[in-house]
């Protein structure tokens, strides 16, 4: 398979769960604490060690859960920044899971480790910097060589590439997982994944990468939940734009999901299947962005997902093709329109949903097409003045 091939199928998963999981799960206070409580390592993990023991069941499950919410591929965190390796068992739980369930295999893998006096020196010390770059290039290879076919390697905290050889590395772990697409090492990577922001890449595969609620990993005092609607309007407006939506969830301990995920997720999942010929397997921003709505298409089917009320009248501009028909995508109901030129007018439009959103899908005389606005000139010009 070519690497082009590859990031057509990573494109058209669309939707990940990403786990955050290790030691600071134990802890309940977010993945960061080691560093921002100025914790002492070996404090830090004689006391939290003793109630920490992943099992292949948990890493088999969280899949499961993936599956459950209408995603296809997840992406694991064997290592995070406290320097602690999760364990061989959990691994291979969550990718015997991913492969069970059909789902694209991600692993993530932070090179920074707060817990390594070698990496706390840096590259100024040079000799105790090759102590950690060969223990960073030998944990990796582990990961691409005992659990079969990896998908996806997400890094995490790296270095400047030069430091550690992520060339030299990628060479050899390339040759290993010939499949393998690559994110965040700072040099030879194969999609970009935003970290809570949308900028994208216009030329290329990405994705954005966030949490349901405000934090990565498990932190029991964040109940800054997202409601499903705002996870599903966020996976829409990236599949418009030509992302996926990696979502993070932060397991206890014991490998439990905290309830509130679970619903959040569940509702989003029921959406996202009424709705998933809109938003898996589509090509983006069908018109061009003229049409100023959130669009995807199919051949010479569009999906648009209306995002203002402006009373019982929608007029949508910068439509180049002929429309045969206009009904929502999950009742098959037809909507009563009128075009003239590039304009529809759709009639008896009912107010914004307070509850999930709601699709059109409009059948084309053709592949969709745009027509740029006469008002705007053939520029770049910033109307906003800033």
């Amino acid at each position: 398979m070519s690497l082009e091939e590859k990031k057509k199928i990573f494109h058209d998963w669309a939707y990940g769960l990403f786990i955050h999981y290790g030691v600071y799960s134990v802890y309940g206070r977010g993945e960061w604490m080691m560093f921002f409580e100025r914790r002492d390592p070996k404090e830090y993990f004689a006391k939290a060690l003793p109630q920490f023991h992943p099992t292949y069941e948990n890493g088999h499950y969280w899949a499961d859960l993936a599956k459950r919410f209408a995603m296809r591929y997840a992406v694991l965190t064997t290592r995070h920044h406290e320097g602690y390796f999760i364990g061989d068992e959990v691994i291979r739980g969550f990718v015997d899971g991913c492969r069970e369930n059909q789902l694209g295999v991600g692993l993530y893998y932070s090179v920074a480790d707060w817990s390594d006096p070698n990496y706390c020196k840096g590259p100024k010390s040079p000799e105790s910097w090759e102590r950690f770059v060969q223990k960073t290039h030998r944990q990796i290879k582990q990961i691409m060589t005992d659990y079969g076919p990896i998908d996806y390697l997400f890094y995490d905290a790296c270095p400047p590439a030069a430091t550690w050889r992520v060339k030299e590395l990628h060479e050899e772990i390339r040759a290993m997982q010939p499949g393998l697409l690559i994110s965040r090492s700072g040099a030879d990577n194969d999609l970009k994944s935003c970290e809570r922001h949308t900028s994208g890449s216009p030329d290329d595969i990405w994705e954005t990468c966030d949490s349901v609620n405000g934090a990565w990993s498990y932190n029991q005092f964040d109940h800054k939940w997202k409601s499903a609607k705002q996870l599903v309007e966020l996976f829409s407006t990236n599949r418009h734009n030509g992302g996926n939506l990696l979502l993070s969830i932060g397991p206890k301990a014991d490998g439990s999901v905290q309830p509130e995920a679970i619903r959040i997720l569940d509702e989003a999942a029921d959406w996202i299947r009424a709705n998933e010929e809109a938003l898996f397997d589509v090509e983006p921003h069908p018109f061009n962005y003229e049409d100023r709505e959130i669009t995807t298409s199919r051949g010479n089917i569009a999906y648009l997902r209306p995002t203002r009320y402006l009373g019982p009248v929608l007029r949508v501009c910068g439509i180049g093709n002929r429309v045969r028909k206009i009904s929502w995508l999950t009742t098959g109901e037809e909507v009563r329109f009128e075009q003239h030129d590039d304009s529809i007018e759709l009639f008896d439009m009912p107010p914004e949903p307070e509850g999930m959103p709601r699709m059109l899908k409009l059948e084309l005389d053709g592949l969709p097409f745009g027509i740029r606005n006469p008002k705007s000139p053939d520029c770049n010009i910033n109307i906003y003045g800033e």
